[in-house]
């Protein structure tokens, strides 16, 4: 067997990371993945002790009421993202260039035919409960995420683990059986959709390993209180306390900033970063992101099971205006693929580009030439509001009318993959993209789109380690996407997080995660 352990991935550059990363980081054949993994960063590097490091950062981002420290949420808002974070960690996970690292797990050994893997996790690591991480935490984790009674949306990740052929060997040591061969296993391991908890946790015993431990959170899932876990195995951030802050809508998250009442945040309208740039006291980061912004249509109900309808409202937009009115100019223009999370070769397709004389033909083709839709979203990412605005506007040409459909988080994601259509943001590398978004029984699949041509080529993309065929095959994926699928992705958006400047070692991140990422962070007196 070969074992993927550690080894260094390479870093972007000074203002912005690269928007993608090679192949081989994520699902390598068995002959590299020895160099596929990126060190964690140096346990050896701690924190200052002097008191004018140590202090209280307090981070707002856009929540709902049911956000929760509860580690397998399946509808997450950003406030649940950034919560999960601090107090849990995966077998492996993506570096801030996007490759794969060991986390939790020290090593994995594939077995020669890739449907066992054996798990060596890293010793030494203590929960927040003072005792060890050990392989039975983990197979509780797995055993948890994989109960269908638990309803667990992310479960669709490990569709291809035989929930009984999960084996402890020893304290440290477990195995994993599959039903079928699967090479990128280390790279969806790194999902941040698959934590590891300490056995028995849950929502009143928030039980990780992360660099923060939970001690409250008020009864409207709006505020939590977190201290530093002075145990921590890797690299600790450098203050002690952070309280995270829920908030509605965008507006009152940057009014907060403006009035120092939150030192940072992840979800700025973009039609505002420069003027925050230039207020006294906050700094921006930007960074290049592995995330899409998109317009999802149920092409499960009329009119967009048709082909032409759904081709109508990818020529209806106008890229450029979307890059410059929605994002302020922080964003690069898309082709209607999930691109930016790989470094594969693009499929050899044409541009689109705005037409809005054949947009109408096809629609008038379709028989909805008087087509009405209502676009359903949370805005809890920055542009979301904007792009459908700027999408109402385009498609009125169309002769189409677009209502925008805003709605509180809680409200938005309780009925996620209900809305007829929905403009939100998704992120991951693209071996996490098939089973979350575009085949069946995916929790994020708000198309309902089943192509059978595309299932069979992503079974075949799972079932290799070879660098070369999987780019092979996530190549032709895109192209079905950009032929059929069920999304408009018109753009793709850099990650905007402002702080105050008192606040030093935010990194860049290629999946948005610079604004609670908090390694090394420290806060200036």
């Amino acid at each position: 067997m070969q074992r993927i352990a550690h080894s260094v991935g390479a870093v972007g550059g000074r203002r912005r990371l690269t928007t993608r990363f090679i192949a081989a980081a994520a699902g390598v054949s068995l002959a590299a993945t020895m160099a596929a993994c990126s060190a964690p960063t140096d346990p050896g590097q701690q924190p200052s002790d002097d008191p004018a490091t140590v202090s209280t950062l307090v981070y707002g981002a856009i929540g709902g009421a049911n956000d929760t420290a509860q580690p397998y949420l399946s509808d997450l808002s950003t406030m649940s993202v950034a919560i999960q974070n601090q107090l849990y960690e995966g077998l492996t996970r993506l570096g801030t260039d996007g490759a794969v690292e060991m986390a939790l797990a020290e090593s994995l050994e594939p077995n020669d035919t890739l449907d066992v893997w054996t798990v060596h996790l890293r010793p030494n690591v203590k929960k927040h409960d003072g005792t060890p991480f050990t392989s039975d935490d983990a197979l509780w984790s797995l055993d948890y995420i994989l109960d269908p009674a638990n309803a667990y949306s992310a479960a669709a990740e490990l569709a291809f683990v035989d929930p009984a052929g999960l084996k402890k060997i020893d304290d440290l040591t477990f195995e994993i059986h599959l039903n079928k061969p699967y090479g990128p296993f280390a790279a969806t391991l790194a999902s941040f959709r698959l934590p590891m908890a300490g056995k028995g946790a849950s929502a009143d015993n928030p039980i990780g390993t992360g660099p923060f431990k939970l001690e409250s959170a008020d009864s409207t899932g709006q505020r939590y209180e977190l201290t530093r876990f002075d145990d921590y195995w890797d690299q600790k951030p450098g203050f002690e306390h952070l309280t995270m802050v829920a908030f509605n809508d965008q507006a009152a998250l940057v009014n907060a900033l403006r009035g120092g009442q939150v030192d940072v945040v992840g979800a700025v309208p973009f039609t505002e970063v420069k003027a925050l740039e230039a207020t006294p006291g906050l700094d921006v980061l930007v960074s290049e992101n592995a995330q899409k912004v998109f317009l999802s249509f149920r092409v499960d109900l009329p009119p967009f099971d048709d082909v032409r309808v759904r081709e109508a409202m990818r020529l209806i937009v106008d890229r450029q205006q979307m890059v410059d009115v929605a994002f302020g100019g922080f964003a690069s223009i898309a082709n209607d693929i999930n691109g930016n999370n790989t470094s594969c070769p693009p499929p050899d397709v044409p541009q689109r580009k705005q037409d809005i004389a054949k947009a109408k033909q096809l629609l008038a083709d379709a028989g909805v030439s008087d087509l009405t839709v209502e676009i359903s979203t949370d805005n809890g990412f920055s542009g979301m509001m904007e792009m459908i605005q700027v999408f109402a506007q385009n498609a009125a040409d169309a002769g189409v009318t677009v209502i925008p459909n805003q709605l509180d988080t809680a409200t938005f994601l309780n009925k996620w993959t209900e809305w007829p259509a929905v403009a939100s943001v998704a992120q991951n590398i693209y071996f996490a993209i098939p089973t979350r978004y575009y085949l069946a029984g995916g929790g994020n699949n708000t198309s309902h789109w089943a192509d059978p041509e595309y299932a069979e080529i992503a079974a075949k993309l799972y079932a290799t380690a070879d660098p070369d065929e999987q780019c092979e095959y996530i190549t032709e994926l895109q192209r079905i996407e950009y032929e059929r699928g069920g999304d408009v992705i018109p753009v793709y958006p850099q990650a905007i997080t402002v702080h105050s400047e008192k606040v030093k070692g935010l990194q860049q991140d290629l999946y948005n995660r610079s604004s609670y990422r908090f390694n090394g962070v420290t806060i200036e007196s």
